[in-house]
């Protein structure tokens, strides 16, 4: 008689045989068995797994068919903030970011000079694996970059995606899920005869198939996750070794990867590519260039929107033709008052595009545009549309040379090409301190996730308290009570008392989301950031002068001299007297592990070995430090690692400590 312990040993036999043809088939594009003996296999075990029911797993080839049908997509956030690369269309662009990284690695002291993976650019959906110990426990939407929605029943479905790894690993495994040219024709083929709407292309596809509520309908379609990059694992130097490592663990991985030492060899595997690409089965719409070497990757960091260490040169995007029916003008919290196209609606690269930016006068002095003219609309993925060029010889007779307008369209203020007391600019400005449109805009940033993050206080509530006189002035938000709301149209007790219990939470604020939610320009997140690190209270930075910002890495002339003109504005002092009545800043020493690093400022150049730049800087802010990137009188310490610059000498000049890795760290303890 067969023992359980033998069944046992079956069950897991049968799964790891399995796993193997999964393996060659999806990784390799080896096939050694035919698709009958496969299913045959896994008939077997779905047999014995139905008949010892205590040796199941959810993890089990057989749980892959689908069947499951969910009632919604529940929100789930990531471990790790995804992040979107910024695009360029040319090589002359992508020269320009290289000599961007260039001057930031030498600014920081590196002196090690980077190499290059040019990756292919899958057109599909971005996907988030977690695995834990070797399994995975969720997959899901990219979504915002910090929140997505679980799609781990539907990922099941997909056979290229293990559910277990050959080692114990816990990590996150990002991919771009895809659907072949062949299988889209099929399915839209099937979709006619029924009488269903079309998918515009196999991105579209894949995108709707993993948000299909059932995963019997994902499991009947052909879903394929190429896979590019892993977070969480410390041990792994590349770019190129990371995705070895997921080719070794059984992802299905991209082959035509390639490392380069030169952008001109990226222009090469571009070029090929772009010939290439509308002949593959899956949709190809550029290359992703990233540096190799991760330590300097995570040297450079990010911006507030996306990796510094990589970019997206993007093939010529889709064009088609439409019609420019007007022209209209947005005003912005800042003044600038911006063109704005108003189009035939056109399906272009899957969406029905409507409007498209014309940036400023001398755009559409450039394109030549009129009011009836037909244009050549160019979209490339996510990217905002914009308009290339008019085709004269179909304008229409009698259409007249289009003007920019010499007062505001919501004030009816005479507009300037100068913000403020700063320089010309191309850009014409509403400077009007009580423009309707300035002041609008200036509460719906306020009330951003990004600033004081008022769940519930969009943009329509904004224009709607505005309309009725419940807010002139932004302090005034502070100040709304429960009654003032109760019983207005859209506002029952419960949606009043919601509203309220937001506002009170937003009177509690970090420093940084301060900074930012004074609208600065220049000002973003990441800058944001650097600024509440670099002071210790509102009351100094309100204070700050050119020398306080020159030492802070990141902040350049140009940035500076927006936030001193900002400063140095009486009004925005007033404003500041009125808000901080209202709200507290919790500063970041409220967060400090420890304060033995209180008042000592640093300066790191070379590179570390124990830990990477971005983490010895964290450990400083955290024990109250600071951290430049300059040498000065003011400098305590400067930390020494590999191949140090230009900085250690200006240290021994001005007699500053040195320290050494070994002695850095037991500083830090």
């Amino acid at each position: 008689m067969i023992s359980k312990k033998d069944i046992e040993q079956k069950i897991i036999k049968l799964r790891i045989e399995l796993e193997k043809h999964r393996f060659l088939y999806h990784v390799e594009d080896k096939t050694i068995i035919s698709d009958e003996l496969y299913d045959s296999l896994l008939r077997e075990l779905d047999t014995l797994e139905k008949k010892y029911p205590e040796f199941d797993n959810e993890m089990s080839p057989t749980h892959r068919v689908g069947g499951e049908v969910l009632d919604s997509f529940v929100k789930v956030q990531h471990s790790v903030r995804q992040w979107s690369y910024d695009n360029v269309f040319s090589f002359d662009e992508l020269k320009e970011w290289e000599e961007k990284v260039l001057r930031i690695l030498e600014k920081s002291d590196i002196q090690k000079k980077p190499t290059y993976v040019a990756e292919l650019k899958i057109d599909g959906l971005k996907v988030v694996l977690t695995y834990e110990n070797g399994v995975l426990v969720r997959a899901a939407t990219r979504g915002d970059g910090i929140v997505g929605e679980d799609i781990t029943q539907n990922i099941k479905t997909v056979r290229s995606i293990p559910t277990f790894l050959s080692e114990p690993i816990t990590m996150t495994v990002i991919g771009e899920a895809w659907i072949s040219q062949t299988e889209l024709e099929k399915i839209n083929k099937e979709r006619a005869i029924l009488g269903e709407q079309l998918y515009a292309n196999t991105r579209n596809l894949a995108a709707g198939t993993l948000r299909q509520l059932d995963s019997q309908v994902v499991a009947n379609r052909k879903i394929q996750l190429f896979v590019y990059d892993i977070e969480g694992l410390e041990y792994i130097s590349t770019q190129q070794e990371e995705l070895e490592l997921l080719r070794r663990l059984g992802f299905q991985v991209n082959k035509e990867s390639k490392t380069v030492k030169t952008i001109q060899e990226i222009e090469s595997v571009y070029q090929t590519w772009a010939s290439k690409k509308n002949n593959q089965e899956y949709g190809i719409d550029g290359v992703v260039v990233k540096i190799n070497e991760l330590d300097l990757c995570r040297e450079l960091g990010y911006t507030a929107k996306a990796p510094r260490f990589g970019i997206a040169y993007k093939f010529p995007a889709e064009e088609v033709t439409t019609v420019l029916e007007d022209i209209v003008f947005q005003v912005g919290r800042t003044g600038i008052v911006t063109p704005v196209a108003v189009l035939t609606p056109v399906l272009v690269y899957g969406s029905l595009v409507s409007r498209a930016t014309l940036h400023n006068s001398d755009e559409i002095e450039r394109l030549n545009l009129r009011i009836g003219d037909t244009v050549v609309l160019r979209k490339a993925g996510d990217v905002i549309p914009q308009i290339i060029k008019a085709i004269e010889t179909l304008r229409p007779a009698g259409a007249k040379k289009f003007t920019m307008p010499i007062v505001c369209p919501s004030c009816d203020q005479p507009l300037s090409h100068k913000k403020d007391n700063t320089d010309t600019s191309v850009g014409i400005f509403c400077i009007n301190n009580t423009c309707p449109a300035k002041e609008y805009q200036k509460f719906v940033y306020i009330v951003s996730k990004k600033a004081f993050n008022i769940e519930g206080f969009g943009p329509k509530i904004v224009e709607y308290f505005l309309s009725l006189g419940l807010i002139k002035k932004i302090p005034d938000i502070f100040t709304l009570s429960r009654e003032q709301i109760k019983g207005l149209e859209g506002f029952g007790e419960k949606s009043a008392d919601n509203l309220i219990e937001s506002i009170s939470r937003a009177k509690q604020i970090s420093f940084a989301r301060f900074i930012y939610s004074l609208g600065i320009v220049g000002v973003g997140e990441e800058t944001s950031k650097d600024i509440a690190r670099s002071f210790q209270s509102i009351a100094e930075f309100r204070n700050a002068t050119q020398s306080d910002f020159d030492v802070i890495y990141g902040i350049g002339d140009k940035i500076t001299k927006e936030i001193l003109l900002w400063l140095k504005d009486s009004s925005n002092q007033t404003y500041l007297d009125e808000i901080l009545s209202h709200i507290r800043i919790v500063y970041e020493t409220e967060k400090y592990t420890s304060t033995h690093l209180a008042s000592k400022t640093f300066v790191l150049t070379g590179s570390l070995t124990q830990m990477s730049r971005e983490e010895a800087k964290k450990e400083i802010i955290s024990r109250g430090g600071k951290v430049t990137s300059s040498v000065t009188k003011k400098t305590s310490y400067i930390v020494v690692g590999a191949d140090p610059g230009s900085k250690l000498a200006d240290a021994e000049r001005l007699g500053t400590i040195v320290l050494d890795e070994k002695a850095f760290v037991e500083l830090l303890s």
